[in-house]
């Protein structure tokens, strides 16, 4: 099993490339994405007689290393395999990411091959390593978006703008623990982060969204489920989600807790 282009043209078969068995690799902020991506990787393996023995997928969080939980799960449980994945940027949108993920995977002895450019992803990374970096520093900041503008909801208080640092450190201050990703039904522009143990440590509940009830402060950031990236919210959804967690909110949330406690009472008396 080589990750070197110059066997690769020398090959007839995608068994030849990447061996009979292979594993999937799959990251997406959305279920259509995710979906998407499976089903052509999946009809890859099937029109090229490749055996996938696994599929990790992480879909929610944003596109760092850091924050994804299976695609460190597939370096920790494998090895000796190649991996299909659905472009370079499914990995990390980060050099450094990139740069950490190759580093653990070559001790594995883990490729990745991504299915649009039909190249191992490093090989292609590493040759190209010069133009990106010389990309990544014309970026401008607002490209870049180093600087988040979020909105702060703290139990019974009334939504707070923030500007935040973006980065993890940041994001776990604002929550005070670990960070976790969750979505509004229907609102596909924002995404909700909070306290991945909030409710393990107790945390006073905040705020009812309809599938759930958030315990303990977290906050509202703008959502691009494409680029699995974190963005400023504009003024619209600002003005938009201060509303949606406005005073009736904070009364909607208190009706449902108090609610919870009586039927928890009637239940224990019986």
């Amino acid at each position: 099993m080589s990750s070197n282009n110059n066997c690769i043209s020398k090959l007839t078969t995608y068994e030849e490339i990447l061996g009979k068995n292979v594993l999937i690799y799959v990251y997406a902020k959305s279920d259509n994405l995710v979906k998407n991506q499976l089903e052509n990787l999946n009809f890859f393996c099937k029109h090229y007689n490749l055996n996938c023995i696994g599929t990790y997928i992480d879909s929610s969080g944003s596109n760092n290393f850091e924050n994804k939980t299976n695609l460190k799960k597939l370096i920790n449980e494998n090895s000796n395999i190649n991996v299909l994945i659905y472009g370079t940027n499914k990995l990390s949108r980060d050099m450094f990411g990139l740069f950490e993920i190759q580093k653990l995977s070559n001790l594995k002895n883990i490729n990745y091959y991504d299915f649009k450019s039909h190249q191992f992803v490093f090989d292609k990374y590493f040759l190209e390593l010069h133009q990106i970096a010389n990309k990544i520093m014309e970026r401008s900041d607002e490209k870049l978006q180093r600087k988040l503008d979020v909105l702060y909801i703290e139990p019974n208080k009334l939504p707070v703008k923030k500007t935040i640092n973006n980065t993890l450190e940041d994001k776990q201050k604002l929550v005070n623990g670990r960070i976790e990703y969750t979505y509004l039904q229907n609102c596909d522009d924002v995404a909700i982060v909070c306290n991945e143990e909030s409710k393990i440590l107790g945390l006073p509940f905040n705020r009812d969204i309809g599938h759930d009830i958030i315990a303990g402060n977290f906050f509202i950031v703008g959502d691009d489920p494409e680029l699995g990236e974190d963005r400023s919210l504009t003024q619209d959804q600002i003005d938009k989600y201060t509303k949606y967690f406005g005073k009736e909110s904070i009364e909607k949330t208190n009706k449902a807790i108090n609610e919870i406690l009586v039927n928890s009472l009637n239940d224990y008396d019986m």
